[in-house]
Formats: C-alpha cells, sequence, structure tokens
C-alpha cells in the first residue's frame, strides 16, 4: 500500500483579526472604525471589538497581527524551544507574511506578498484548466492566485500545522476555502510520493530559505518534481536572488539550482527577474 495523503480542513475564522497598525490608529484618534468587517472602537486606555473590552497590550507594534481571546486581544505567533512564528504585516492594508525565526517568508522590498505570488503564478504559466502543484503552502497565496489564473485542481502542500493555523486567521487566505484548492498537511518529499508519473500541468515550487529547508533544493527533490510533471509542463522555482554581485551574473544558490534541474531532467527557460526564481520546462521528447 502506498503513502497516504493527509488533507487539512481549512476553516474560514480569519473575520477576527486586528492588526496592530489598526489599534495604534484607533487609540491615538480615538475614533472608531472598521477591521476586517468588525466594529473596533477605541479610547484612551482601552479598545472594544463588538463588544469586547480588553485593555490594550503594553507594547504595540505596528506589524502585528491580533485576536480577541479570553477577554484579552493576543498576538498571533506560535511559540516554542527553536521555533517561533507569527503573522507580520509590512504595511497597513498590505497582505501580511509570515516570520520564521526572524526570516520573512515573502518579498516585501518594492513589492507586496500578493503581487509577489502573482509575478511567481504568471512566470509558471498557469493556464485555464491546468493541474497545479503548489509547494509549501505559507499563507496560501501563490494558491489562491494559481485558482484565481482558472487551475482546475490546486494541490497545496504544507509541513507546519502552526503556519496553517495562522493563514486560518489571516483575512487575506480566506481565499484557501476555494473548492478548487486541496490543502495537504505533510512533509512535500513524503507527501508526492503517493501521487502518479505525469500528474501535473504546472508545479510552483516556492521554499524557504536553503539554510531552512535544504533538502528541498536537492537533486533527489527535483527528480521526484520532474517524475510528477508532464511532459511539456512547466516548473517555476523561487530562489530569491542570494549573494549577486552587480555585472557578475547569479550567486552560487541559483547556479547550483540551475545545475541541478537539468541533472534532473529539466530543460531550463532561465531566470525570471520580475518573480526572481527560474524558470524550466519537462522536455516532451524524453531522452
Amino acid at each position: 500500500m502506498g503513502p497516504s495523503i493527509v488533507f487539512f480542513e481549512f476553516m474560514d475564522r480569519s473575520a477576527w483579526t486586528v492588526f496592530g497598525w489598526e489599534i495604534r490608529k484607533c487609540m491615538r484618534s480615538g475614533s472608531v472604525g472598521t477591521v476586517s468587517g468588525r466594529l473596533l472602537r477605541c479610547s484612551s486606555s482601552r479598545i472594544g471589538l463588538d463588544g469586547l473590552e480588553v485593555d490594550p497590550p503594553l507594547r504595540l507594534e505596528v506589524s502585528r497581527a491580533y485576536y480577541p481571546m479570553f477577554g484579552r486581544l493576543m498576538p498571533l505567533e506560535v511559540r516554542r524551544e527553536g521555533f517561533y512564528v507569527r503573522l507580520h504585516a509590512p504595511l497597513p492594508g498590505a497582505a501580511p507574511t509570515i516570520l520564521l525565526n526572524g526570516i520573512v517568508m515573502h518579498r516585501i522590498t518594492g513589492v507586496d506578498p500578493l503581487s509577489d505570488a502573482r509575478a511567481k503564478v504568471r512566470a509558471a504559466g498557469v493556464r485555464k484548466g491546468s493541474r497545479v502543484l503548489d509547494v509549501c503552502t505559507g499563507l496560501g497565496y501563490t494558491a489562491i492566485e494559481e485558482a484565481r489564473a482558472g487551475a482546475s485542481e490546486v494541490y497545496t502542500i504544507e509541513v507546519s500545522e502552526e503556519v496553517l493555523a495562522l493563514a486560518e486567521l489571516n483575512p487575506f487566505s480566506r481565499g484557501l476555502t476555494d473548492d478548487k484548492i486541496r490543502l495537504v498537511l505533510g512533509d512535500a518529499s513524503s507527501v508526492l510520493e503517493a501521487f502518479p508519473d505525469s500528474y501535473f500541468d504546472v508545479i510552483v515550487h516556492d521554499p524557504p530559505r536553503f539554510h531552512v529547508a535544504g533538502e528541498l533544493y536537492s537533486l533527489e527533490f527535483y527528480k521526484l518534481l520532474y517524475r510528477l510533471l508532464r511532459p511539456g509542463g512547466r516548473l517555476f522555482h523561487y530562489t530569491g536572488e542570494p549573494m549577486r554581485r552587480r555585472g557578475r551574473g547569479h550567486g552560487p544558490l541559483v547556479r547550483g539550482v540551475i545545475e541541478r534541474l537539468r541533472a534532473a531532467g529539466f530543460r531550463v527557460l532561465g531566470y525570471r527577474r520580475g518573480a526572481q526564481g527560474v524558470a524550466a520546462v519537462k522536455p516532451k521528447r524524453l531522452l
């Protein structure tokens, strides 16, 4: 019997999220506003959310997100030994990203996380009717954009239940409830063994940084992606631009990714600067 797939049921509780910059703005003005469809009332000393009266935290950070719980606004974060993850909102009105052990999981310099996701989906060439594999869900922005681009099915895989729990409370992730999106909880290397050969038309591979998840940059993993992609199917692999020097080409990480993709059998189409990753295709004629 082959490996099983565990689907994660995404429950939409995102309307309860309040962002720190909204709280601070409301406290300064003493005004009444609406956050995620819920009424937020502020005075100089207390905050009320739909009638819930709470004492404001002693330290309010603009980039934080909060959730009303036990009569208080609790920060949306998970802490344990050697692990810390929270929602991080870079700008008022912008979609948040994930801050994992101090590392920001989306591009936020000169681009917002949603625009970043759209650029990746365009670089991957998702079309109407595409069956898409989305490796590393995070907050689900690329999976949501893939569904909006016309994909018939999107299988998106995330190893961290804590990250998915934060996504449930993120207003910008509620698109994960789309019926076309199948959210899988598990380690990608194990989960993907359950799929048959040439099952996907498009693969979007958006792993964390190399030192966090080096196995997702390995030749063995690329061979697995190659098996799952149909002949003529496209792959987009987000890499960023680490260690790039002006006028001297790509750094060693991007060069290594390109070399290993070729070794796995892909034909590399090139680096897509707008999406900061490598585009490749599985040849129609297999050697």
